[in-house]
């Protein structure tokens, strides 16, 4: 049995009235691990005939599923694969609300792990451009690795403030959504450290902070842009009233929902979620191609890949980035990422990137080795395979999906799985 702060079993009490014993079962039932399918790279009905495991369908989430309990994503090369993320449904909600058209300014503003930026980039289609903003730097790494392995080639990620960041990209974006930190109510069920840092006095520092990062997320909104405003909290203050007093100081906005999700009315955990709207026309966004560099190293292999419309640019440290059309300058930005690593020059020697492998929606390496699931699980321990290919860079792919880079000798294939994602 979940034991919660009494302090908060008395202000949800008020706050459900009829249906807080409802609100008291559903917690007691246990939390379900669900996935969203990456449309970059397959279908739903395409991924529930691959899946190891039987997948129950989420009730009016046609890209998700329930997978069963005690499943270990980890060990499947599948999501290796960048096929799916796992995220619960409450967390998918938010990503659902604003309208996505193409050549698009998308930004999310509070975006690491990944989840919402990913989902957002599955609903853009490699159109327009993503910036997805981390303002801890550990969390933006971990950020950029999930863009990678779902093949995402539109983004680009920024390690920076929420003033900052949209003080400098002001009016610049058809789309923002900032899903703010916040006292965590609605993951309970999941989370134990949540329940213990709660406290009232938490609950109303972490309004304060909503807040001023949904003034600064209303800077960076066009007119007639989408704001979309979330929180995985139960709390009014952090939630409804938070946006009320917004409209308050932002009367260019206009409400177009606020919604609610409880684990006891919808099958997933916590979620608040509001969409705005600024008043004015809404300009389209003109995508300006950025300086390309000659990359001779990338010319040398240029036989061997297929790769999406972009920019090549080689960076002073030698990596070769494929950058999106930007509908705004560079300067005055804290880069992680732009775009899609495709490699790096090593003293005229191309070396091709564990990104360039999972780019959507389907590997620019020409040469693929498929895989079995013996050796894919070998693949990504790190070991040398003994498969004869074609000398040169490939991919190797499981059931048609690529999972990263080998070097073949003819023989055998030398492995280049990064070493952090290696199974021990």
């Amino acid at each position: 049995m979940i034991e919660l702060p009494n302090a908060y079993l008395a202000r949800m009490r008020t706050q459900l009235k009829d249906s807080f014993d409802a609100y008291l079962a559903a917690m007691e039932q246990p939390a379900r691990s669900a996935l969203r399918v990456n449309l970059l790279k397959i279908a739903p009905d395409a991924l529930r005939i691959l899946f190891s495991e039987p997948l129950t369908p989420i009730p009016d989430l046609s890209d998700a599923f329930f997978v069963p309990d005690g499943f270990r994503p980890g060990l499947d090369p599948l999501h290796a694969a960048g096929l799916y993320y796992m995220q619960e449904p409450s967390a998918q909600m938010p990503a659902r609300l604003p309208e996505i058209g193409p050549n698009m300014a998308v930004l999310d503003l509070c975006a690491a792990p990944g989840g919402k930026s990913t989902q957002l980039a599955a609903r853009m289609q490699g159109s327009g451009v993503l910036v997805a903003n981390e303002y801890v730097a550990s969390r933006a790494s971990v950020l950029v690795g999930n863009l990678e392995r779902l093949g995402v080639i539109n983004a680009v990620v920024t390690n920076m403030d929420t003033h900052t960041l949209c003080k400098r990209l002001a009016e610049r974006f058809d789309v923002v959504l900032c899903d703010a930190p916040c006292a965590g109510e609605g993951m309970f069920r999941k989370d134990p450290h949540a329940i213990a840092e709660w406290s009232s006095e938490h609950v109303e520092a972490c309004a304060l902070r909503e807040r001023g990062i949904l003034d600064d997320a209303a800077l960076a909104v066009k007119p007639g842009g989408q704001l979309v405003y979330a929180t995985c909290s139960f709390s009014p203050v952090e939630d409804e009233q938070t946006a009320e007093l917004f409209l308050k100081r932002h009367p260019d906005f206009s409400l177009v929902l606020s919604q609610k999700l409880y684990p006891h009315t919808f099958c997933g955990e916590g979620q608040y979620m509001a969409l705005f709207v600024r008043c004015g026309e809404r300009v389209p966004s003109v995508f300006l191609p950025q300086k390309a560099d000659r990359v001779p190293a990338l010319d040398a292999v240029s036989s061997e890949l297929s790769l999406p419309n972009g920019t090549v640019t080689r960076l002073k440290d030698g990596r070769v980035l494929l950058l999106p059309a930007l509908p705004f300058p560079w300067d005055g930005l804290r880069i992680v990422r732009a775009g899609l690593l495709l490699g790096e020059d090593k003293s005229k020697r191309f070396e091709p990137s564990h990104a360039l492998a999972l780019a959507a929606p389907h590997t620019p390496l020409l040469r693929t080795v498929p895989l079995e699931a013996d050796d894919a699980l070998r693949y990504r321990k790190g070991e040398t395979l003994q498969i004869a290919a074609p000398k040169g860079w490939c991919a190797v792919t499981y059931e048609g999906f690529s999972l990263g880079l080998v070097k073949s000798d003819g023989n055998c294939l030398k492995n280049h799985y990064p070493k952090g994602l290696r199974l021990l």
